[in-house]
């Protein structure tokens, strides 16, 4: 019989488990430094969202950050107040969860409002009411050696594409992002200090990945004069650079940024110049949208396939919008014959971002917020601030999405300006420029009965890949949502790399099978037991007493206990899936 050639392709791929979403509710009241008579804006953010995966259930945590600001009562200058963490837990459930497996979350502020506590303005007590929703999805990490081709004489072969997010790899680095920054008030002494991370944007180069970012920190001191406590609020830009071999331009990184410890201290015996310093730690996984054709059946042969669920993605695009537009600081009904001199700078976010699928493609509409810093004409040339919510719209072209279609959007600010639109001190309007990124992915939560081994007999076709999970040759992985592969073959091939493989193996070669062998009907006690003992792979559901039931009929007398002496194992006597347990040939030996 002529062997069989097969092109094999690794992938490493996330295997959904499931998914789900919560919707948060925040509702307190806040306590205002001042009396005041408007609130001008409040930008809000989820800010160190985070999980803790217990078996069937999602623990989701993570908090609120605001900026409110305001006008007090009499005076017409916008300030700001910082209302650090709002901290939220909350739950989804999701089944066959367990917590050596992975959480992706996508957190983002449905609706924000707050009005005055009781009465109307002035006030210095806000009711706020905020909608937060967290979509949340358990994956696992799956090695694979998927067959994409294979040749050999009466083979019938059936394929599918196959599209998917191929991880690969991650990296992780512990950085500590320190500096020095001046109180506006000489201070006695350091109270404490909060901080979170914002504004997290990434850069891939080949084989590094640069994380940026924005430390927001709140420093609160007592005034040397009156033993006050005063708070200061403090931006400090970082950028770290992680490791990730394989990772190149055009590939997506998903960023995970945490703050392990912030400490604030004053410098010497200076009582305005204080070093803050904190540890960050940030974690990168890089993925890369692979497509090929993948082998599902092959008649005329044995196979080895098994199941997985994956994003089959339908395509990604990116587009950028130019957002621009002309602003009246004159605008608000309390503010009224001011002339710009010039501009200092402008901050924008995007807000309220939301999608519609038509044939074809994809409509997502959203608000630009920006916030413009400008100088004022007159003695004082004050440095005052004005907003504006520019609603802006893109359409993404795909081929082939219909209802069934999922889609995520990822939108990020590339750049802003402000320039004086007029001559100077002779006109009130700014015009504001922001260039965004918005790119969408359409995808389909798809299953795949993928073949990993091609041969011609049973006993040639013993899976290179274990496959714990109840599949046998030429069987789906119907016990379990897909087969934990462990390699023994020593490749370590990526997602682009061929391993052709001639078939068939020598008889010869055919590892032992978990499952006891019939008796010789000529010989019954001519079996003999293999150097070292039985090999045992564990599969769902095993435990040391149901493999010592198992091989009773080889091992007369043999019991759990001594599985467990013979290999090793200590309470509480738990075995992994994949592990190879060693079964004595006679009872007694260690």
């Amino acid at each position: 019989m002529q062997p069989i050639t097969q092109n094999k392709k690794r992938i490493k791929v996330q295997h959904i488990i499931g998914g789900g979403s919560t919707q948060v509710d925040i509702n307190r009241n806040i306590q205002l430094p001042a009396t005041v008579r408007k609130i001008v804006d409040i930008h809000t953010e989820i800010v160190e969202l985070d999980y803790e995966i217990i078996p069937n259930k999602v623990i989701i945590k993570g908090a609120l950050h605001k900026q409110i600001y305001y006008v007090e009562e009499g005076d017409y200058v916008v300030k700001e107040f910082t209302v650090m963490r709002e901290e939220f837990t909350d739950f989804v459930h999701i089944h066959g969860a367990r917590p050596d497996m992975e959480a992706l979350l996508d957190g983002h502020v449905l609706f924000v409002n707050t009005s005055p506590a009781s009465g109307d303005f002035p006030t210095n007590m806000l009711y706020q009411a905020a909608v937060l929703a967290v979509d949340v999805r358990v994956v696992e990490c799956l090695t694979l050696d998927v067959v994409t081709d294979c040749y050999g004489e009466g083979l019938s072969v059936q394929r599918a594409p196959f599209s998917v997010e191929c991880l690969v790899g991650d990296g992780c680095k512990q950085a500590t992002i320190a500096a020095e920054h001046v109180l506006n008030k000489p201070a006695r002494k350091i109270f404490d200090m909060q901080a979170v991370c914002r504004n997290i944007d990434y850069e891939i180069l080949p084989g590094r990945v640069i994380v940026r970012g924005t430390i927001h920190k709140q420093i609160f001191y007592v005034d040397a004069e009156d033993d006050t406590v005063q708070a200061q609020d403090i931006d400090h830009e970082f950028s770290v650079v992680v490791d990730v071999p394989g990772a190149t331009p055009e590939m997506e990184a998903y960023i995970r940024c945490r703050l392990e410890l912030c400490e604030a201290k004053l410098v010497g015996s200076s009582s305005t110049l204080v070093k803050a310093s904190c540890i960050l730690q940030v974690s990168v996984k890089v993925t890369q949208l692979t497509r090929m054709n993948i082998v599902t059946a092959v008649e005329g042969a044995q196979v080895d396939r098994c199941r997985i669920r994956v994003e089959d993605i339908v395509g990604k695009k990116c587009h950028q919008e130019n957002v621009n537009q002309t602003i009246d600081v004159n605008a608000p009904e309390d503010v009224n014959g001011i002339l710009v001199k010039q501009t200092k700078n402008l901050t924008a976010n995007i807000r309220d971002v939301s999608y519609e699928k038509v044939m074809n493609k994809v409509i997502i509409k959203g608000l630009i917020h920006v916030q413009a810093y400008y100088v004022s004409c007159g003695p004082e040339q004050e440095l005052r601030e004005t907003s504006s919510d520019i609603p802006f719209t893109t359409v993404v072209h795909f081929d082939c999405i219909d209802e069934n279609t999922m889609i995520r959007v990822r939108e990020r600010v590339e750049y802003t300006d402000a320039k004086v639109d007029g001559v100077p001190c002779e006109t009130s309007n700014i015009r504001a420029v922001a260039i965004l990124e918005i790119c969408v992915c359409a995808y389909q939560t798809r299953e795949f009965f993928v073949v990993t081994n091609v041969c011609h007999s049973d006993c040639d076709c013993r899976p290179q890949q274990s496959c714990p999970y109840g599949c046998g040759n030429a069987q789906p992985c119907n016990d379990f949502p897909y087969c934990d592969h462990h390699h023994t073959h020593g490749y370590d091939y990526t997602c682009e790399q061929q391993i052709p493989t001639p078939y068939p193996l020598p008889k010869n070669n055919c590892p032992p099978n978990n499952e006891p062998e019939q008796p010789n009907d000529q010989n019954d006690d001519a079996e003999i037991c293999p150097p070292g003992g039985y090999r045992h792979v564990v599969q769902q559901g095993d435990t040391l007493a149901k493999i010592a039931a198992m091989y009773q009929n080889r091992v007369p007398g043999l019991t759990w206990q001594i599985l467990a002496r013979y290999n090793g194992i200590v309470a509480p006597y738990t075995l992994a899936i994949g592990q190879v347990v060693r079964i004595p040939c006679v009872t007694g030996k260690g």
